[in-house]
């Protein structure tokens, strides 16, 4: 019988075994569903960090919570697309999984789609609301796309107040809400906000010892420990570090099945440097999305070794060494941005 590693790396995990925890997160976005004033939430967080997992588990899930239809619709592609375009595509999406026709957008498109989607909502029972799981929200807002500025966002605005009861609307940024423009801004004044940040201690355990489940592998404390230490919750960082020692150990026939993953392994791994080179692209997509202040700061901590803590006088003493004198506001601020993300 051929064993399957039960670690997801590359792909969304969003409605599998594989998706642990997230419980705050999913209890704020039915907060904000069942509030009779509030129709969407914006969810915050880092690359990789499970945004996109969090919206396919809320698309499977939703209906089990009440009469909602959650669309999700990824924006990542089209931060160039014409207002035309995204709305033909959003209602294109609409009409597919509710099973309507598509509107006609040869003349005026948004007041078609305006039209079209406030028949379609005067069409559910209602008890029954649609809700847009919007991702990637942000690569609108960074594309340079003028159209985004005077077209789009002005546009959601009004799409916000369509109709409280029956539409409403999550949205996935990668950049802090303080870091997008002032447009984007006006369109979330208002709008609840939620971090999606790093596991806690006891869903990560649970995410390490995700191969208990599926009884192919077990895990020695001390190993869990470990890979505790080194993600810090990190569930893209855990999942990978332990799909490496789960393939190191399983892709050999073991005496005892299952086989148990020990300290040593982990290490073995991690010496090998195998783990960083297979995580190249990920941590540079990581990298790249860090503003300059809190990259300077997370390099000291690399320099600094393993999980050693660094007070604010290491800090001072470590900058000026890289050749900064004077330590500005964001460069204050910016341990403390790392450890919210």
């Amino acid at each position: 019988m051929i064993q399957k590693n039960p670690y997801i790396t590359g792909n969304p995990v969003g409605n599998g075994p594989a998706f642990i925890g997230r419980a705050d997160v999913l209890r704020e976005v039915l907060n904000v569903l069942k509030h009779p004033e509030e129709n969407a939430i914006v969810l915050v967080g880092q690359r990789r960090i499970g945004k996109t997992s969090v919206l396919h588990e809320l698309k499977a899930n939703l209906p089990k919570e009440g009469a909602y239809h959650p669309i999700y619709f990824d924006l990542q592609d089209k931060s160039q697309w014409p207002l035309e375009q995204l709305l033909q595509a959003l209602a294109n999406k609409i009409s597919d999984e509710l099973q309507q026709n598509s509107p006609d957008f040869e003349n005026d498109p948004d007041n078609t789609f305006d039209q079209w989607l406030q028949n379609l909502l005067n069409d559910l029972s209602q008890d029954k609301s649609l809700v847009l799981l919007l991702d990637e929200f942000d690569v609108i807002d960074d594309s340079g796309n003028k159209q985004a500025g005077t077209t789009f966002f002005p546009y959601l605005r009004q799409l916000l107040d369509l109709d409280h009861q029956r539409l409403n609307f999550v949205f996935v940024t990668g950049r802090k809400i303080n870091d997008l423009s002032q447009i984007v801004l006006e369109l979330f004044k208002g709008i609840t906000n939620k971090q999606v940040s790093l596991l806690n201690r006891d869903d990560t355990v649970k995410l390490i010892r995700l191969s208990e489940q599926n009884k192919t592998l077990n895990w020695q404390n001390k190993a869990i420990e470990k890979i505790g230490q080194l993600t810090n919750g990190h569930p893209y960082l855990t999942q990978h570090l332990c799909s490496r020692v789960w393939n190191n150990i399983c892709a050999i026939p073991q005496k005892t099945q299952p086989p148990t993953a020990t300290l040593k392994e982990v290490e073995k791994v991690i010496k090998s440097g195998d783990i960083l080179k297979a995580s190249d692209n990920a941590l540079e997509w990581l990298w790249g999305a860090l503003p300059a202040a809190e990259r300077l700061i997370a390099s000291l901590l690399a320099n600094a070794g393993d999980a050693k803590p660094m007070n604010h006088e290491q800090f001072k003493e470590g900058l000026q060494k890289k050749g900064v004198q004077i330590i500005t506001s964001d460069l204050q601020e910016a341990p403390k941005k790392l450890v919210d993300i």
